[in-house]
């Protein structure tokens, strides 16, 4: 059992900000590093690669798996009482089993992902109306697309185009995980918001 408090800050070491974003890199902006949490350290590397393999398991996705106990992660680092907790792995599970469970109603609730070109044009012939409506949308997702933040746009693109993963996108771009986690999820709620939907 691992009980979590905050270590002793390190001599001449920044205070954390308290109002920093669990998807932000944890260097502040003069480019000093926040604390280390040696008991969070400990906790990822005991429990990261059963909550994989077990997640791994349910989803069938290597990739899948990764980013979902990932993701589990920084939602735990993100939580202000997880210095409090008397049994971090219990919540930690409850956090998996939660994403696991918010995951399977969004695929029960989503429509497939077509993109919008000329290659996946529909069996019956277009009238006039469809084609206005369906360039009006194309444009409307171009510009909310060409609106987001230029890293941000360039994370999204590398992973909705070019098909990266997180980590992938993380190596090539010498950012954290979290943070093109964070930029993804930001850019599909700009574009979401965007677009009305």
């Amino acid at each position: 059992m691992h009980r979590f408090r905050s270590p002793p800050p390190r001599a001449g070491a920044a205070p954390q900000d308290p109002h920093a974003r669990p998807g932000e890199d944890s260097a502040r902006d003069d480019g000093t590093e926040l604390p280390d949490d040696p008991q969070f350290d400990l906790l990822y590397r005991e429990q990261a690669p059963q909550l994989r393999r077990r997640v791994r398991a349910q989803l069938r996705s290597k990739e899948e798996a990764s980013d979902l106990v990932q993701d589990a992660f920084a939602r735990l680092l993100g939580s202000t009482t997880r210095h409090a907790l008397r049994q971090p792995e219990a919540f930690l599970n409850r956090i998996v089993r939660n994403l696991l469970v918010d995951r399977a109603r969004r695929l029960a609730t989503r429509t497939p992902h077509v993109p919008i070109d000329d290659g996946n044009e529909p069996a019956t012939r277009p009238t006039q109306a469809d084609a206005i409506e369906l360039a009006q949308m194309k444009a409307c997702y171009e510009a909310a697309v060409a609106a987001l933040p230029a890293r941000m746009r360039e994370v999204f693109l590398l992973h909705r185009v070019r098909g990266l993963s997180y980590r992938e996108i993380a190596a090539m771009l010498g950012i954290s995980l979290r943070t093109v986690e964070w930029h993804i999820a930001e850019a599909i709620d700009r574009i979401g918001a965007e677009l009305g939907q």
